[in-house]
């Protein structure tokens, strides 16, 4: 990465700067909210809208729910209070916006990031790479916290790199703030923190200046720490990492099983063995599925070009840094899928790395005309975005309806049968049916879910199955014919008037819907005099 790989003649001004990446943006937004669900939250999204609608509600910090990660919560809770909180699903879509514009405020530390390595015209097509990713743009969508997690993350690594000493202090007040939103963000800091001496080797009496720098990262994390240890005794930083280390030297050093787990709850697989194989498997895969479809072409060539050009390739502390930063979120990242995670995501800080790696690539094409191709090339960016997440694109008319069908069973009860029907959005329907009343917390940062599910595997009979459900007080049954799940409940589906006992409540069929699925409220008095 050899600075100023172009020569200054072809530099845009500040005025073009802005204006391109200003526009960039706009279209970038706009990708956005055309492939943004319409419908409501749900995965761990769920988790932080009910500490921000708690925190809002009571009018400070929760002290009902724990989450180690706060940040996001917190700061939707500044969002949320602006509102007259009478409407859970605005809230819910609120929380999506924010983390929309949020993720295509990120083009600005990207393309400065760039800035230190390539021209404006390099520049802008790193910043392009990075807001018009696939992964990165349906994730906006999520109202998770990838996307402040990002734009702290990046932004923080940017001011430490600028030459301005006095900036790199706020490098730290966005590095406490990123440990709030992520507990990797103290990783993040022992990672500059290593850096800061390393930038300053030759200047020791720069070294006075990291006590207060320190001191400045541990005054933003103390106020949720203290909260945090008063309500759950615990501080949602050194308590988290303490507990991962120590699940972790259980787990896989000694070998305990984790009771549950389904790659570490018998003897045989909990071993260091086991987790470094899963390790390497998944982030392999993970790898491969994120390059698709920008990296996967523009990253080979890269690589190819540095090899190429290694007798001219500079490296300095820049370079160092992202190479370092790059490295320990590989660590961070392998650990994650060597648990079994499969979500691409925890690969997210890797890829200014990719970009910078793919734009000494593109740097080194032949290019005649450099504004145009350029563009042409930012424009091939943002098609390809545009066609591959075309192409992925849920079927959004299909999640309403689902949505539609759990809120109505969540409304109406708080336990249905599984293996029948879709309702994945029962954690969210039933926020919406019992608000203001939140859900009750459960253990590792979640929530209960309103309405729980009783498997109908194992029986033989409707009969025997409804038995069962009513000392668990089942009241209803819900049906959509699908191949995977018991006879009996198929049965019930397509010879519905064989069973005098079960009264449909609904069709979706009366609705329109082409999610067909059939609900049934028990009369356990008829069963009984059959």
């Amino acid at each position: 990465m050899i600075k100023q790989i172009v020569t200054e003649k072809y530099e845009f001004n500040k005025k073009g700067i802005f204006l391109s990446l200003f526009t960039i943006g706009i279209i970038g937004l706009l990708f956005r909210f055309y492939f943004e669900p319409q419908i409501a939250i749900t995965g761990d999204a769920t988790n932080y809208f009910v500490y921000a609608a708690d925190t809002s509600l009571k009018g400070r910090l929760s002290d009902t729910y724990f989450l180690a990660n706060s940040g996001w919560s917190i700061f939707l809770s500044m969002i949320f209070s602006t509102t007259k909180l009478d409407d859970p699903l605005l809230l819910m879509q609120l929380q999506r916006s924010a983390s929309i514009f949020i993720s295509v405020l990120t083009i600005v530390p990207i393309y400065f990031l760039c800035k230190k390595f390539f021209n404006s015209h390099y520049s802008l097509i790193g910043a392009t790479l990075f807001l018009f990713e696939p992964h990165i743009i349906i994730n906006s969508t999520l109202g998770i916290t990838e996307p402040v997690f990002l734009l702290l993350g990046i932004s923080s690594l940017v001011l430490f790199l600028s030459r301005n000493k006095k900036i790199e202090y706020f490098s730290f007040v966005l590095l406490g703030l990123f440990s709030i939103i992520r507990v990797e963000g103290l990783l993040f800091f022992g990672i500059i923190s290593i850096l800061y001496f390393v930038k300053y080797k030759n200047e020791k009496k720069n070294y006075l200046k990291y006590p207060v720098m320190s001191i400045i990262f541990i005054l933003i994390l103390l106020p949720v720490a203290y909260v945090n240890f008063e309500t759950h005794q615990r501080d949602g930083f050194l308590s988290e990492l303490s507990d991962y280390s120590n699940a972790s030297y259980k787990n896989f050093v000694e070998g305990v099983p984790d009771i549950g787990d389904p790659l570490y709850g018998k003897n045989e697989t909990a071993n260091i063995q086991n987790f470094v194989s899963n390790g390497i498997k998944n982030t392999v895969w993970a790898f491969g599925l994120f390059s698709v479809p920008l990296f996967i072409i523009l990253v080979p060539i890269g690589i190819v070009t540095v090899i190429k050009n290694r007798n001219n390739f500079q490296i300095d502390f820049q370079v160092v840094a992202i190479c370092l930063v790059t490295l320990i979120t590989l660590i961070t990242s392998f650990y994650m899928y060597a648990r079994g995670m499969e979500d691409v995501r925890f690969l997210f800080m890797v890829m200014p790395f990719l970009v910078m790696i793919s734009l000494y690539g593109i740097s080194k094409w032949k290019i005649k005309d450099r504004v145009f191709i350029i563009f042409a090339i930012i424009g091939i960016i943002m098609i390809t975005a545009f066609l591959y997440m075309d192409f992925k694109k849920i079927d959004y008319d299909y999640e309403d309806e689902v949505f539609f069908i759990s809120r109505f069973i969540a409304e109406r009860t708080d336990i249905i049968n599984s293996d029948s029907a879709d309702i994945r959005y029962r954690t969210a329907a039933g926020i919406v049916a019992e608000w203001p009343n939140l859900p009750d917390p459960v253990r590792d940062s979640h929530i209960s879910k309103n309405v729980k599910m009783l498997s109908a595997a194992g029986y033989q009979s409707l009969n025997e199955f409804i038995d069962v459900g009513k000392e668990r007080k089942l009241e209803y049954i819900v049906v959509d014919g699908r191949d995977d799940q018991p006879k009996f409940l198929r049965d019930v589906y397509y010879n519905e008037k064989e069973y005098l006992h079960l009264e449909k409540i609904f069709d979706s069929n009366d609705l329109d819907f082409n999610y067909h699925v059939k609900i049934f409220k028990i009369n356990y008095e008829v069963q009984n005099e059959k």
